[in-house]
C-alpha cells in the first residue's frame, strides 16, 4: 500500500505544473501565439479556478499518467529485487515503458484533440475554435492516432524513460566522492539533471509527433521540419523546465515517500 500511496501522491504533486505546460506546448505547436503568453494565461486560469482545474479532464489525464508510472516503478523494483536481482534496471525500464508509453500517447492524443488545431480553446467547456481562426490554421485532428505519430511518441518516451529511470541511477555511481561523498546527494544530483538533458533529443520527436497527429493529411516532410525548427528552441527550453517536476522532483518525491511509508510498516 505504501508503494501505491507514494506513486499516487507523487502524481498529484507533478500534475498541476505539467498540465499547464503540456497544454501550452500543444497550443503553441498549432498556433502563432507566444509560448510565454500561453503559459501565463493557462497558469492564471488554473489559479483562478483551482477546483475546476483539478476536476478537469486534462488534469486527470496527467495525474493518471504519472501516478501509474510511479506506482509501476515502485512495484517493479520491489519484485525485481526479490526475484531477479541481477536485472533490476532492465526490469524496471521495461515495466515503466509498457505502462508509461500507452498512457502517455493516450494523454497526448487527448491534448491534441482538446488544444491542438481545431480543438477546444478550453477543455472544461469553452467555445470551439473554428478552422478558419488564425490560432487554428489546420484542420481538426483525427480521432485516431496516426502511425507516424505513434512511432515518434514511442521514440520520445523511450528516450525520456531511459534517461529518468535507468541512466540517472547508473550515473550517480560515477560522481567522484570528492564532489559529493553522500550517495543520496549523488542520486539527487543525477535525478535532477539527467532527465533535463534527455529533452534535447526528446523535444524534436515530441514536436514531430504532435504535427503528425494534428495534420494527418498529406504534408511534405520539409514543411513539417520547417514548423519544427520554428518552435524547437522555446519548446525545448520549456520541456526542460517541465521535466523537473515530472521526472526529477517527481522521482525524488516518489522515492522519499516510498522510503517513508516502508519505514512505517
Amino acid at each position: 500500500m505504501g508503494e501505491l500511496a507514494a506513486g499516487m501522491i507523487s502524481g498529484a504533486l507533478v500534475a498541476p505544473l505539467v498540465t499547464v505546460i503540456d497544454r501550452s506546448i500543444v497550443e503553441k505547436s498549432s498556433s502563432s501565439r507566444p509560448l510565454i503568453h500561453l503559459l501565463r494565461m493557462n497558469a492564471f486560469e488554473a489559479l483562478e479556478r483551482p477546483g475546476r482545474f483539478v476536476s478537469s479532464r486534462p488534469f486527470g489525464l496527467v495525474w493518471a499518467l504519472y501516478a501509474a508510472t510511479f506506482c509501476v516503478a515502485n512495484g517493479a523494483e520491489t519484485i525485481a529485487k526479490e526475484l531477479c536481482s541481477g536485472s533490476i534496471g532492465s526490469t524496471v525500464f521495461a515495466s515503466i515503458f509498457l505502462t508509461n508509453v500507452p498512457l502517455g500517447i493516450w494523454k497526448d492524443v487527448w491534448f491534441a484533440r482538446l488544444f491542438g488545431a481545431g480543438g477546444l480553446a478550453i477543455a472544461t467547456g469553452a467555445a470551439k475554435i473554428t478552422p478558419s481562426s488564425p490560432c487554428a490554421p489546420y484542420p481538426v485532428p483525427g480521432s485516431h492516432i496516426s502511425r507516424a505519430a505513434l512511432l515518434t511518441f514511442l521514440a520520445r518516451d523511450g528516450v525520456t524513460i531511459f534517461g529518468s529511470f535507468t541512466l540517472a541511477p547508473r550515473l550517480s555511481m560515477c560522481i567522484p566522492d570528492k564532489l559529493f561523498a553522500d550517495p543520496h546527494a549523488q542520486m539527487i544530483l543525477t535525478q535532477i539533471f539527467v532527465p533535463i538533458t534527455t529533452q534535447v533529443g526528446a523535444t524534436p520527436l515530441h514536436l514531430l509527433g504532435l504535427d503528425y497527429q494534428s495534420r494527418q493529411q498529406r504534408v511534405s516532410l520539409f514543411d513539417r521540419l520547417s514548423r519544427l525548427r520554428r518552435d524547437l528552441f522555446p519548446i525545448t527550453w520549456i520541456r526542460c523546465v517541465r521535466i523537473v517536476p515530472a521526472y526529477s522532483f517527481g522521482c525524488i518525491a516518489n522515492s522519499e515517500l516510498r522510503s517513508l511509508f516502508q519505514s512505517q510498516t
